[in-house]
């Protein structure tokens, strides 16, 4: 299944909220004992501990997903700090590498809003780097502008300019290769990949609201009374985290 979707509205824009007074005084009708809320929240206990064993086994058949060989990987170059590195390079001689397609194209000064949203939730590399996994992103604008935005944003991982890729992708679709991990100007996704030795397998990949599962702005809300706080796709209801 290819990575790209379409760009739509998910730029930086002000943020847009629900009624919240209107959800509060409909909140307030709910008023009950601490009786009849434990009796409530007992139920939803359980629900959660089904949801939970359901996004286990979720997970277990994620990774038992059958996996493609990335024939050369060397063919595909990013441009980094440091130089030009390979999809093979970009792993750090770790076993596995995730890497997320970023939304920010060639002469643009600022990145995606719902991707710099996503990105704001990528954590110390740390804890990644010692279940010997490594993580980047790429975009298609230059390493210079991808390093201006990055160092706007404060982000302390991996950013790569994949603007030299495009006659590797070319070359490889000529040749009957199906190439679903691409990242293109305009399209945002992540990826896992698997690497023995100097082959690379391309073991998933999501995009859209697949990504949701890295937000903890999300999971944190969705504990909240108020919840989310808006209607439909709501990435593009956030700012860019300097704009607040």
């Amino acid at each position: 299944m290819p990575l790209q979707q379409p760009r739509n509205n998910i730029r930086s824009t002000p943020n847009i909220h629900c009624d919240i007074s209107m959800d509060t005084a409909a909140k307030q009708k709910n008023v009950v004992t601490a009786e009849e809320y434990q009796e409530a929240r007992k139920h939803l206990l359980n629900q959660e501990k089904a949801a939970t064993h359901l996004l286990q086994k979720l997970a277990e058949t994620r990774r038992d997903l059958p996996m493609v060989r990335i024939n050369d990987p060397t063919r595909f170059k990013f441009d980094t700090p440091a130089g030009e590195k390979t999809l093979l390079d970009l792993f750090d001689d770790r076993k596995q590498l995730i890497l997320y397609h970023f939304m920010l194209g060639p002469h643009e000064k600022t990145g995606c809003g719902g991707c710099s949203f996503c990105m704001d939730h990528i954590p110390d590399l740390g804890h990644l780097h010692s279940r010997d996994t490594s993580f980047a992103a790429v975009a298609t604008a230059s390493i210079e502008e991808i390093s201006a935005f990055g160092k706007r944003m404060g982000w302390k991982f991996p950013f790569y300019s994949s603007a030299k890729t495009h006659q590797a992708w070319e070359e490889a679709e000529k040749n009957g290769e199906i190439v679903t991990w691409k990242p293109g100007n305009g399209y945002f996704g992540l990826c896992s990949f698997l690497r023995d030795g100097d082959e690379v397998f391309h073991t998933y990949e999501t995009s859209s609201r697949g990504v949701e599962i890295i937000l903890s702005t999300y999971h944190l809300l969705d504990m909240t009374a108020m919840g989310r706080q808006e209607l439909g796709n709501g990435m593009g209801k956030f700012r860019l985290h300097d704009e607040y």
